[in-house]
């Protein structure tokens, strides 16, 4: 054994390294960019793999040109048509940061106010705010209070909406992201420049950049070329495990300033580099004054770090990255660096770019599948410290050695015994290699974590709903409920049955809208209790309405002795007869 003592002085005294084999003293040579490259390219297919999506595209930029696009997958599944360097992918709420610069270049001209109240530009635009004023820079920001997404229709209807709508907090007290507030800043800019907000994107954005094959709309035409938008076949279940079957996203006419722009890997490489260059275009020409691009770079000071934050936004696959905000850009300090960047779900796709703007390169990654459950950060991540790396003259970073979300840690032991219904019906819940699995009439189905002592089950008289567990007083798992369904084990000693009032048997049921971007809502009683999907608790109002945390939920339309429509913050789903 080596002296420690010994060696120890050896060092300081610098003749260790005499003892080293000449070979072994020779540094490794400093990484290229050629090699960063090679390296992200080869984690590309891991990635897409731990997406779960049909396709991606990766471009990455410095300040002056594209370095690479890197492709993986298909941008149709069904023709096998691989996706290209020119494949077109909607960007979802990478949106809201054009729609900022469109309304910052107003500014710029003298024609808005940031510090003015949103009426000085939209006098039919208002919301319950308990008199407090918002302003337009509030929008920009996110910290107006304006709900996420107050209606589900198209933005003129949303905005008109939130007449009816009150804020989530004082104006200027907090930050909450929100779509609509994103979509009035959209209709400032169209009201203001008395020309459509798509005809601002196209004339302002996209043509002083040079971003010639992005749209800023959905339609059939637009839509034609790009990759075929997947989603998961069972979207309307409980959450899957990885790798679910896929259906092609339905297609639909859209105008949103929050989310409808469709752009290549190529036009967003430039448009990254509209930010690595403080907002001035390839041609020399500055689109926003250096005051307002600082402005538009620079976090507000509330976050999702902090204890005034209404409304957060959390990515399982990236916890920080919508912990800072600027105007329509999230914003990061990473190691002294500054930078920017966004990320979008809209049907059928994903997207998630980054801006290093102290070091001058930028990544954006572009997929065919929608947000669920994973944005295509998990590239973007790992080709951020890649590039960092290769600038500073370090060894490259190995990729991540699993997918960007952690399943829960689960002490399988908790779960195993056998459980009845008040039915009589029996299940057994095993356990192998620490591998938990459900048995039924004899049959064996996966049991899979979701969350703490939440579970998927691809038994078929369970797979609507989650299996969740409960457990007792001594903290020991007692019994589990599936909807309605209510199994104990012999550790129980509660009651296992319950009454509600009887008026909630007119509210059960599942609602659904079919607008793009649809939402599934189940109503269902579990243990008395009126709940949505059999997890998430109505707690009743004295107005005859319900909470569903900050929402509120009403029904309406009684035929036949069923509520026909759910109301959730203005937004309306209809029942219909599927389970």
């Amino acid at each position: 054994m080596r002296n420690s003592r010994f060696f120890s002085l050896l060092l300081a005294l610098g003749f260790a390294a005499q003892m080293v084999p000449a070979q072994a003293q020779t540094a490794s040579p400093a990484p290229t960019i050629d090699d960063a490259i090679a390296a992200i390219r080869a984690f590309a297919p891991q990635a897409l793999k731990d997406q779960g999506a049909p396709g991606m595209s990766v471009a990455i930029t410095d300040r002056t040109h594209t370095i690479a696009i890197v492709t993986v997958g298909m941008a149709d599944v069904g023709s096998k048509t691989p996706v290209s360097a020119d494949t077109r992918f909607p960007i979802g709420s990478i949106s809201k940061s054009m729609t900022a610069l469109a309304l910052l270049q107003l500014h710029d001209r003298g024609l808005v106010d940031l510090n003015a109240r949103v009426q000085q530009y939209l006098p039919s635009w208002s919301i319950h705010s308990d008199g407090a004023p918002i302003l337009v820079h509030q929008l920009l920001s996110h910290t107006a209070g304006v709900p996420d997404d107050y209606s589900l229709e198209q933005y003129g209807f949303a905005l008109a909406a939130l007449r009816n709508a009150h804020t989530l907090f004082t104006p200027g007290t907090a930050w909450a992201y929100s779509n609509d507030g994103l979509a009035t800043v959209g209709a400032i800019v169209a009201g203001v420049s008395h020309a459509s907000w798509q005809s601002n994107i196209d004339d302002h954005v996209f043509a002083p950049i040079g971003m010639t094959h992005s749209s800023a709309i959905f339609d059939n035409r637009e839509l034609a070329d790009t990759a075929t938008g997947y989603q998961f076949r069972d979207a309307d279940y409980v959450a899957t495990p990885p790798y679910p079957p896929l259906v092609a996203s339905p297609n639909q006419d859209f105008v949103d300033p929050a989310g409808s722009v469709i752009s290549t890997p190529e036009d967003m490489a430039q448009y990254i580099r509209l930010y690595l260059n403080g907002g001035k275009t390839a041609s020399g020409t500055q689109l926003i004054a250096s005051g307002t691009f600082n402005a538009m770079t620079t976090a507000d000071h509330f976050n999702n770090g902090s204890p005034d934050v209404a409304k957060g936004v959390e990515l399982a696959e990236w916890p920080a990255f919508y912990h800072e905000y600027g105007y329509g850009l999230s914003v990061f300090h990473t190691d002294g660096d500054h930078l920017v960047g966004h990320t979008g779900g809209i049907s059928g796709y994903t997207a998630c770019f980054q801006a290093n703007l102290t070091r001058g390169f930028g990544v954006i990654a572009l997929s065919n599948l929608v947000e669920a459950p994973l944005h295509p950060c998990a590239i973007v991540k790992y080709a951020m410290e890649v590039l960092r790396a290769q600038s500073l003259g370090h060894a490259l970073p190995a990729p991540p050695s699993g997918p960007p979300i952690a399943a829960p840690k689960v002490v399988a032991t908790d779960y195993v015994g056998s459980y009845r219904s008040n039915d009589g019906g029996n299940v057994e819940i095993q356990n192998a290699g620490a591998t938990l699995s459900l048995l039924d009439a004899g049959r064996t189905y996966k049991l899979i974590a979701r969350d703490h002592d939440i579970f998927w089950t691809d038994d078929p008289r369970f797979t609507i709903y989650y299996v969740a567990f409960e457990r007792n007083k001594a903290k020991a798992v007692d019994s589990f409920t599936n909807a309605g369904a209510y199994y104990v084990n012999a550790r129980h000693a509660g009651p296992t049955t319950f009454t509600y009032p009887t008026a909630w048997n007119r509210l059960t049921g599942r609602y659904e809208t079919s607008n793009f971007g649809g939402a599934v809502m189940r109503i269902v009683i579990v243990k008395g209790h009126l709940t949505v999907d059999g997890i998430s608790p109505l707690r009743g109002l004295t107005n005859g309405a319900f909470a569903l945390g900050s929402s509120v939920v009403r029904f309406d339309t009684l035929f036949e002795g069923k509520m026909q429509r759910l109301w959730l913050d203005g937004a309306d789903l209809y029942r219909i007869e599927l389970p």
